[in-house]
């Protein structure tokens, strides 16, 4: 009986060191992942796109119907548009990786929707895609491939809405695609 006693209080003991160590370590949101490096709470960096990247393509895609005729010629444009030099400077400019405070990583909330409709996509010198940034102007969110781009839990994207939205109108290319009360 002693012994089955010992057993038990072995494997409580063990249990519940476990649950120590994976609580310490979950709670501590990760912000190195990804290779990236670490930032410091409250500090931003600009997010570099690839080396061999050479040139940059937009995009567009949609869900619903119906559909303006510039969106449904953008959506066919299997090609894409290749973005011109200041074009794609503008675009290297506008996103940023951010690491949140304490006080905004526990009040952060994400958006419900996230269908990004607006796809820059880098292609290296032998025309192979090496990255995607995916934008979605009906919540304002953004995501980038591959996924050593990713976030820590106490990360995000920042990006220009404003600038590069001012550049697709620019370009004649609606940003509303497929939002609520859009087509």
């Amino acid at each position: 009986m002693k012994s089955r006693n010992a057993v038990f209080a072995m494997w409580v003991a063990l249990f519940v060191a476990i649950g120590v160590v994976l609580g310490a370590t979950m709670g501590a949101p990760n912000s190195t992942h990804g290779g990236l490096g670490a930032l410091k709470p409250g500090e931003r960096r600009l997010m570099v796109p690839p080396r061999e990247a050479v040139e940059v393509r937009l995009f567009v895609k949609g869900d619903t119907e119906p559909k303006l005729p510039r969106v449904v010629e953008l959506m066919n444009d299997g090609d894409g548009i290749l973005l011109t030099p200041a074009q794609r400077a503008r675009l290297d400019r506008s996103v940023f990786r951010y690491r949140m405070t304490r006080e905004e990583f526990e009040n952060d909330a994400e958006a419900a929707c996230f269908i990004p409709h607006h796809f820059f996509r880098y292609f290296d010198a032998d025309g192979a895609q090496v990255a995607e940034l995916r934008v979605c102007y009906c919540c304002r969110g953004v995501a980038m491939s591959p996924g050593d781009r990713s976030l820590g839990d106490d990360e995000e994207w920042q990006f220009d809405y404003a600038g590069i939205e001012q550049m697709l109108r620019e370009m004649n290319i609606p940003v509303d695609i497929d939002c609520p009360g859009n087509s």
